[in-house]
């Protein structure tokens, strides 16, 4: 699971500024933010967003992109609520779903996800999240389908693959799982996912530095995930290695300081260091803000089973394994409680069905003996220790029944891993374990929940986090006064706690005390001279203060202060550029760049900037040190021979595409590339031969998507060169072997390029009829229509794609410009409904305006074209119906 800022209460107080009157400044700041999250300076992204959506609460794409970045964070809740939001301010739906059903799949929102994202063949990532749906919520037959089917339509699909890779895990075949990884990786080197669970595999194989270069690559590909970090410092906890491990946490923590996996993994080392109590608390927080965690249930239940709370344990253990039915570990801990407590009986039946799957497992296998002798069935207990016994003759037959030596199975076998280096339990006991604030919110039972945070700053009285965590109950409460009595507590212990000092901003900014918050964040800077993180919340303050003066001094001084500090120079980059002042950014990249070889972030906002300013060869040099200090990377790869291409030196396109393609032969980006850039030379017999070459993959056994793919290429070829019969006879070989829209709709567009209009209707309609739900398709085949003017058609496939998307604003929006085209008295309706679900979507305005001019509403007309050419100020189109309207509207008036 991603990251999540424990502070995601807070969010609740966002919205309270006013709104830009100035649609460029918001592109500018989102803009900004975008460049934040591509230096990985995830939280200032995060701030910048919300402080545009103060300014402008009805910006979709302001929202979406929170949203992804809550997503990439880990603050599911927030991810959830502010995709909602820019579905409901227009943002489409194919652009927010697969954000969204990810957010949900991550909350455990299982059924709610399949309920809410149908499936649909032509969209085989929102495919890939039902699969794993359906895999947490144990439907694995179901699940693995939908995964084949995926990769029938979609082959090397990487979340289909990688759903594949979890099921081999699941039923103990690793080396399958990390086959299947690795296949997943080669048609898409850039996938984070799959670099990470490559490297938890390896992880699980013992293969500690390549599972530590899989973690690395997943940072350098991107830069804002967290998680990266904490992955390598469980790696170096795993292997008793604390020093690196929080050395990696420290990093980890910089970037996102209340992440939730940061905060996990925090707890496992306390957990290591014997400090029980303390990871107990860091748990606890975990748990408020990701109640469906299920590794923290795990590690909770070990913890409280050793504070002396098995009642407690036993329900963390029952929660995890509600999420992993049958997991060996948990089962046996689980067990062991339940034993522990009298209920013997309860213990065999949770095991009971697990002894013959894990027949060779020696504390199973003890432990049922105890089960049985505990319930006076002597004959079964010495059968269990005799079998415990004989595999193991030097070990104790009743040691501790959670100390485990095999890894556990499914989607957390990171944690279990994690556990089984990790632990070392016993029966000690200790103080009576505090209620868990999470019980109690859960149920909204509030004021439980502050009781339970007031007992746990008795025991910890100067813990800030802990003060910091009352406040945010109390918020829940309304309680505003309280909250910031309990937040100005956290500072008195630490005067520099950056989230409580944040939230002490927020109730600032909400109270209209602006200047309060200043002088707070002005006095811990004086505590802590230097703190960059102080200085940049300052800068941050000034802005949404719209003090852009004082917003760079701040900025400045943090570099100035500290000057070997990347971030801090990448922040005042950003400023720059947004104000206009991207010569001073790129000057100061251009500095600090030298020091900074292998820093993929502040390399790439250089060649960023070299190319906006036209210094394309610049721009070349610095992709080109990232791909050598990058050499494995593929994608890298491909990015740099693109560059080439624009800048005309195909040549150098081609060795970079070479070098994408030994990197991973099977990258069907990096073929396509080859071909289409030798199709540019003119090159056409190396690009046949290199279709060819692909089309023999798939002649020694079953055909595969690469021999479609060679097919498809040649036939583009041919194309090229006006060949149009033979590259017919292509795209129908390239369809067969794989039928589905990345098939039918080439060999359709040839079809009508050829005149042969009736057999590529007839190829369409067939496919349509078969797979109803192929909506992506179907989409396709209205427009081809409605570009072929054939209206009536085109309507019949629009109407067909509402009965599943009534909501859709643009299969409104292109309705009801075809009712408009025949005269069709829907037109209208149809298009103020459009309109309602996207009131800021220039083509809707446009199509609306133009309708009501058309019936003489000249000026409702006049004022939505307005609104669609400030919104789309290059679109000729809408300024050509907005200047036939003013004319019609200035002819009527001197008629008049």
């Amino acid at each position: 699971m991603p990251p999540l800022p424990i502070l995601l209460l807070i969010v609740v107080l966002a919205g309270c500024g006013g709104k830009s009157n100035s649609k460029t400044g918001n592109e500018a700041q989102l803009a900004s933010a975008h460049q934040l999250e591509a230096r990985g300076e995830t939280r200032s992204a995060i701030i910048a967003l919300k402080n545009l959506i103060q300014q402008a609460p009805a910006d979709a794409e302001a929202r979406l992109a929170l949203g992804r970045l809550y997503l990439d964070t880990g603050d599911l809740p927030s991810a959830d609520k502010e995709l909602r939001r820019a579905l409901a301010l227009g943002k489409h739906a194919a652009q927010v779903m697969p954000w969204l059903g990810k957010a949900m799949l991550l909350q455990g929102q299982f059924l709610p996800m399949l309920e809410q994202i149908e499936a649909d063949a032509q969209q085989p990532a929102l495919m890939a999240l039902r699969g794993h749906a359906l895999l947490g919520l144990q439907r694995n037959d179901e699940a693995a389908r939908l995964f084949e089917q995926i990769l029938v339509r979609h082959p090397g699909h990487p979340a289909a693959l990688t759903g594949q890779a979890r099921m081999a895990l699941q039923s103990g075949n690793p080396a399958a799982a990390l086959a299947l990884t690795e296949r997943a990786l080669g048609q898409s080197p850039a996938n984070v996912d799959a670099w990470r669970l490559k490297g938890d595999l390896l992880r699980l194989q013992q293969r500690n530095p390549e599972a530590l270069a899989a973690y690395r690559q997943a940072l350098t590909l991107h830069p804002s995930l967290v998680q990266a970090h904490v992955d390598m410092a469980s790696l170096h906890i795993q292997a008793a290695q604390f020093d690196q491990a929080r050395a990696e946490l420290a990093l980890a923590r910089r970037a996102a300081p209340g992440s939730l996996m940061l905060i996990y993994t925090q707890a496992l080392l306390d957990f290591r260091a014997n400090k029980l109590s303390a990871a107990r608390d860091q748990l606890q927080l975990v748990l408020r803000a990701a109640p469906e965690h299920a590794p923290s249930h795990l590690l909770m239940g070990v913890i409280l089973r050793r504070l002396g709370a098995p009642q407690q344990a036993a329900q963390h253990l029952r929660t995890f394994l509600a999420a992993n039915p049958a997991q060996a570990y948990a089962s046996k801990l689980l067990a062991s409680v339940l034993m522990n407590t009298g209920d013997a009986q309860g213990a065999l039946t949770l095991l009971q069905p697990l002894l013959a799957q894990h027949a060779q497992d020696v504390e199973m296998l003890a432990l049922a003996g105890e089960v049985h002798l505990r319930l006076r069935h002597f004959e079964q207990a010495a059968r269990y220790f005799e079998q415990a016994s004989a595999l193991a003759p030097d070990t104790p037959m009743l040691r501790t029944a959670t100390a485990m030596s095999h890894l556990g199975l499914g989607d957390n076998s990171r944690a279990v891993a994690e556990l089984e280096q990790a632990a070392t339990l016993d029966e000690k006991s200790s103080r009576t374990g505090t209620l868990l604030v999470l019980t109690h919110l859960r149920n909204r039972h509030y004021d439980k929940a502050l009781e339970a945070v007031q007992r746990m700053a008795a025991h910890q009285a100067d813990n800030p986090m802990v003060h910091n965590l009352k406040g945010g109950v109390l918020l829940l409460q309304r309680d505003l006064a309280g909250a910031r009595a309990s937040f100005e507590q956290a500072l008195k212990f630490d005067p520099v706690f950056l989230p409580a000092l944040d939230n002490l901003t927020q109730l600032d900014l909400q109270e209209k005390n602006p200047e309060q918050a200043r002088k707070r964040l002005e006095n811990a800077l004086a505590q802590e001279q230097g703190n960059t993180g102080v200085m940049a919340a300052l800068a941050s303050l000034a802005a949404t203060r719209k003090q852009p003066a004082q917003a760079l001094s701040w900025l400045e001084r943090a570099q100035q202060a500290h000057p070997e500090d990347v971030d801090a120079s990448l922040r005042l980059a950003g400023f720059y550029v947004r104000n206009d002042a991207a010569p001073k950014a790129l000057l100061l990249l251009q500095k600090l760049a030298p020091t900074q070889p292998s820093h993929l972030p502040l390399q790439m906002q250089l060649a960023e900037l070299q190319a906006r300013h036209g210094k394309l060869e610049d721009a070349l040099a610095t992709w080109s040190k990232v791909a050598a200090s990058h050499p494995n990377s593929a994608g890298t790869q491909l990015r740099l021979a693109e560059l080439r291409t624009t800048s005309g030196d195909l040549d150098g396109a081609r060795q970079a595409i070479d070098k994408a393609l030994l990197l991973a032969p099977a990258m069907p980006q990096a073929q396509v590339a080859m071909v289409r850039l030798l199709i540019r030379q003119q090159a056409w017999q190396p690009a046949v031969q290199f279709a060819r070459q692909l089309q023999a993959t798939g002649q020694q056994g079953k055909p595969d998507a690469a021999q479609a793919l060679g097919y498809k290429l040649e036939a583009e070829v041919l194309q090229a060169q006006q060949q149009s019969a033979p590259a017919l006879v292509l795209y129908h070989k390239a369809y067969a072997l794989q039928p589905g829209a990345p098939m039918l709709i080439p060999l359709y567009s040839a079809l009508v390029q050829a005149g042969k209009r009736q057999q590529a209707h007839q190829h369409m309609q067939q496919w349509l009829a078969a797979h109803e739900n192929d909506r992506g398709t179907r989409l396709f085949y209205a427009n081809s229509l409605l570009a072929e003017k054939d209206f009536p058609a085109s309507s019949a496939q629009f109407e067909r794609l509402l009965q599943h998307s009534p909501d859709q604003p643009l299969l409104l929006n292109n309705l009801a410009w075809l009712y408009q085209q025949q005269q069709d008295g829907r037109a209208l309706a149809t298009a103020e409904r459009a309109h309602q679900l996207a009131p800021r979507n220039a083509v809707v305005l446009d199509t609306l305006g133009w309708i009501l001019a058309e019936q003489g509403k000249l000026e409702q007309a006049q004022s939505l074209l307005r609104q669609a050419a400030a919104l789309a100020p290059h679109n000729t189109s809408i300024r050509d119906h907005l200047t036939l309207v003013q004319g019609k509207t200035v002819r009527r008036a001197n008629d008049g």
